[in-house]
């Protein structure tokens, strides 16, 4: 697929009717497509997971498997390929609820004209062009947001040192951890943002408060711990980090239930929450503040160890102590030069 503009599709085509599988093939080659085609299902599925398609285009009334299985197999892992299926007869046509359901765009009614089926090819192609826009649009919309989120967490930095360098550190811990755990790519990407922005909430507490270098008073911690609440807000208003902002907003949470801001408990607080909360806390422990000196990295392990089943979750805490101890070159490091 051409990465600026969809002139021609790759198609793959599934029926058990070679005569009109060849057919299909020569018609579409002639409008300069790409065309592979496969009378077994198997084969053509182990094909989609290989190579990357554009369209399919798959006999509704196949046997031993019918097509739709074939297209509810086909959705379990590829969820944007246009897929047109076809029968032989609209009396034999799947219903519109098998077709919403399995996300089918298109259907064609076999004939000795091809002219629909042409028309319907073109249709998914400006389909996936619109399709390729919106995405462009949307990563475009992710980087405004993070630009912004930087420029506030900079804010922040300019008044509160502290905030911005623990932020960094943090970022580094979490995913030293989450590569010690073989998490996805996707949840390290999502809790690497979340980490980097987890007291981007800070922003709305009052100087007053957050550069306070003495004890904090009852009703000036219950404004600090508003912090997970404006950081979750600011970014939620994106679908895009749909799966980001309740890592910030669960982060202070504790694992017997007495954390904030809601009081939830165990494995109701996100995974990746419960990874950042350890990661936090061992910052703070190690890190030097105004009002507190700095803790060594070994004391800091023994207040996660006590904290275990309590504040953190009671299987990730030994794992994320074995994590330190295994690296413990590299984490030094986070503290000398970082």
């Amino acid at each position: 697929m051409d990465n600026d503009k969809l002139v021609n599709a790759k198609i793959l085509v599934i029926d058990d009717d070679i005569n009109m599988m060849d057919v299909l093939s020569v018609i579409l080659r002639r409008y300069g497509h790409t065309v592979k085609t496969y009378t077994d299902p198997l084969s053509a599925i182990e094909e989609l997971k290989k190579n990357t398609y554009d369209i399919l285009i798959v006999n509704y009334l196949m046997t031993p498997v019918k097509g739709d299985k074939i297209v509810e197999t086909v959705r379990e892992f590829n969820k944007e390929i246009y897929i047109i299926l076809m029968s032989i007869h609209k009396d034999l046509a799947p219903s519109i609820e098998v077709m919403q359901q399995l996300d089918i765009q298109a259907y064609y009614e076999k004939s000795n004209r091809f002219d629909n089926l042409i028309m319907l090819v073109q249709g998914g192609i400006k389909y996936i062009e619109q399709i390729k826009k919106i995405k462009s649009m949307n990563l475009q919309l992710e980087h405004y947001i993070v630009d912004f989120a930087k420029i506030l967490l900079q804010t922040i930095g300019a008044k509160d040192h502290y905030t911005e360098e623990h932020s960094r550190r943090v970022t580094l811990l979490c995913i030293a951890f989450a590569n010690y755990l073989n998490i996805s790519k996707k949840e390290i990407s999502d809790l690497q943002i979340a980490a980097a922005f987890h007291d981007i909430g800070k922003i709305g507490i009052p100087d007053s408060i957050l550069l306070k270098t003495t004890r904090l008073t009852d009703d000036e911690y219950q404004i600090i711990k508003t912090h997970p609440v404006i950081a979750a807000n600011i970014f939620s208003v994106s679908d895009i980090y749909k799966d980001i902002y309740p890592i910030m907003y669960y982060h202070h949470e504790r694992y017997e239930g007495n954390g904030y801001p809601t009081g939830i408990k165990g494995k109701e607080i996100p995974f990746l929450a419960r990874i950042l909360t350890i990661c936090d806390s061992f910052d703070a422990i190690v890190s030097k503040r105004t009002y507190k000196e700095g803790a060594t990295i070994e004391f800091a392990l023994t207040e996660i160890e006590k904290g275990n089943g309590t504040q953190f979750d009671p299987e990730l805490a030994p794992k994320f102590i074995t994590m330190v101890n295994n690296n413990r070159e590299y984490i030094d490091k986070i503290y000398t030069e970082f």
